[in-house]
C-alpha cells in the first residue's frame, strides 16, 4: 500500500515547510475563495462527493471547492509530495497513524481554532474524542466503523456446518469451524484467511488485557508472548487446512474484495472493517462479533476516515464550514449515507437509515451491538506506526512460509516497531 514509502517521504519533508499562514480573503458571490478538498476512494465516491460539492456551493456561494480524488494504494505518497511542495489541500482525508504522524510535525490545524464553524454538538458519545492527540482535536471522523467478522451463510449451509454463535465462541472454536468448514467444501473453498492488520492486532492485545503501544506511543505495549500467538493463530489456520496455503493467502490479501475468496462465494469466515462487507459480493452476507469478544471486548468505534485541515490554510474557517456540512448535513448525509462509515452525529444516522440497503443495516446494527459494549476506543496510533502494517505483513508472510517461528516474528517485530516509534 506504500505505506513505508510514505512515512519516510513524510519525514523528511514536514518540518519546516511552506510560509506562516495568511489572513485568507474574504470571498463573495463574484469572487469566492477557493478552498481544495483531497480524499481517496474509486470513481462511485469522486462521483457522489462531486455531488455534494455542487451542494455546499449552492449553499455557500461565496466559497469553491476544488475536489481531488486519488486510488488509495497512492494517495499518501501524492500527501507527502503536495506537503513538500507547499501545496497541501486546505481539507483532506486521514485514516490510521496518519493524524499523529501529520500531527507532531505540524502539518494539522488545531480545530480548537474554528470551533465556532464546527457543531459536534449531535455527535455519538465518544466519536468526536477520537481525533484528539495529546488533548487536541485535530480531526473530526467522517464516519465510524469497527472490526468484525462477515459470515457467507450460504457457504456454511453448502457444508452442512451450523452458524457460530458469536455470543459464546471463542478463537479455539474459529480454527475448529474453519477446518470443519473447508473439509466439508468442495476444493478450493476455505474457512477463513488470516488477517495481518495492525488494527486488529490491536483488538488481539485488548482481548488479552494488553496495549498494542504504549500510552506515551513510544513503543508497542503488546507483549512478545501475546504476539507469537497471534502468529501460531493463522500458522494453525493454514496448518488445519481452514486456510488457503502461504502464497493463495498472500494473493487474496492483495486482491481486490470481489476478487477474493470471499468476494467469490469461497470462504465461509473473514475478519473485516464493518463498512468493507458490501464490498465483497452481492451474496446475503451476515455480520457477527469476533471470538472473544463477548468475554474480553476487544473492538472499538473507530473512525473509518477523518477530515483533517491543513495548518497552512489561508482560509480554515471556509475550510471548517466545508467539514461541518459534510459532517452535519442531511442532504449530504443522504449521498453519501455509509461510504465512509455510518455517521457520527446520531440525528444523520437515524436520518439515512431507511435508505440503506439491506447489508448496510446489518453494518448499522452492529455498529449498535459493538457500542453497547461501552469499550473505549485507544489513543490514535502513534508517530512513526505508518510502517507497522508493512512490518506485519511481512513477518505473518515469514511465519506462514515456514521461514521463521512465531516467537521470532514476535520478537523482531517488536524490535522493528520499536525503532520505528523511537
Amino acid at each position: 500500500m506504500g505505506v513505508a514509502g510514505a512515512t519516510a517521504a513524510l519525514a523528511m519533508v514536514l518540518t519546516g515547510c511552506g510560509s506562516s499562514p495568511q489572513a485568507g480573503k474574504v470571498g463573495t458571490v463574484d469572487d469566492p475563495v477557493t478552498i481544495r478538498f483531497a480524499w481517496w476512494g474509486n470513481d462511485s465516491r469522486a462521483k457522489t462527493t462531486l455531488d455534494v460539492i455542487k451542494d455546499f456551493e449552492a449553499a455557500n456561494p461565496t466559497i469553491k471547492v476544488q475536489g481531488e480524488n486519488t486510488e488509495f494504494s497512492s494517495y499518501w505518497d501524492k500527501m507527502a509530495t503536495q506537503i513538500a511542495g507547499g501545496t497541501t489541500p486546505d481539507v483532506f482525508a486521514m485514516s490510521g497513524s496518519y493524524p499523529s504522524e501529520y500531527a507532531s510535525r505540524g502539518v494539522l490545524l488545531d480545530l480548537g481554532t474554528v470551533s465556532e464553524q464546527l457543531d459536534t454538538s449531535k455527535f455519538a458519545e465518544g466519536t468526536v474524542d477520537l481525533g484528539k492527540i495529546d488533548g487536541k482535536q485535530y480531526t473530526i471522523t467522517a464516519g465510524v466503523n469497527s472490526m468484525s467478522m462477515v459470515i457467507d451463510p450460504v457457504v456454511f449451509e453448502a457444508a452442512g456446518v451450523p452458524l457460530p454463535d458469536d455470543e459464546t465462541w471463542t478463537w479455539d472454536d474459529y480454527v475448529d469451524i474453519a477446518a470443519e468448514v473447508a473439509s466439508k467444501s468442495p476444493a478450493g473453498t476455505f474457512g477463513t484467511t488470516p488477517m495481518s492488520n495492525d488494527s486488529f492486532l490491536a483488538v488481539w492485545a485488548r482481548q488479552n488485557n494488553e496495549t498494542l503501544y504504549t500510552d506515551d506511543g513510544k513503543k508497542m505495549g503488546i507483549s512478545e508472548d501475546t504476539l507469537a500467538r497471534w502468529f501460531e493463530l493463522n500458522k494453525k489456520l493454514m496448518d488445519t487446512g481452514g486456510a488457503p496455503s502461504a502464497s493463495q493467502t498472500v494473493e487474496d490479501g492483495s486482491a481486490q474484495p470481489e476478487l477474493t475468496l470471499m468476494g467469490q462465494g469461497k470462504q465461509a469466515m473473514k475478519i473485516s472493517w464493518s463498512n468493507q462487507m458490501t464490498s465483497y459480493s452481492g451474496a446475503p452476507l451476515v455480520m457477527m462479533k469476533m471470538p472473544g469478544e463477548s468475554k474480553q471486548p476487544g473492538a472499538w468505534l473507530r473512525s473509518s476516515m477523518e477530515y483533517a485541515i491543513s495548518g497552512k490554510s489561508a482560509q480554515s474557517k471556509e475550510a471548517a464550514l466545508f467539514i461541518n456540512y459534510l459532517v452535519n448535513n442531511m442532504d449530504a448525509a443522504t449521498k453519501i449515507k455509509s461510504d465512509r462509515g455510518m455517521p457520527a452525529n446520531t440525528e444523520l444516522k437515524a436520518g439515512i437509515l431507511p435508505l440503506l440497503k439491506d447489508a448496510q443495516q446489518k453494518e448499522a446494527g452492529y455498529l449498535d451491538r459493538i457500542a453497547e459494549l461501552n469499550v473505549s476506543a485507544p489513543p490514535p496510533f502513534p508517530a512513526g506506526s505508518s510502517a507497522t502494517l508493512e512490518v506485519l505483513n511481512r513477518y505473518n508472510t515469514d511465519v506462514l512460509f515456514g521461514k521463521v517461528s512465531p516467537q521470532e516474528a514476535a520478537k523482531a517485530m517488536i524490535s522493528e516497531v520499536n525503532q520505528n516509534l523511537g
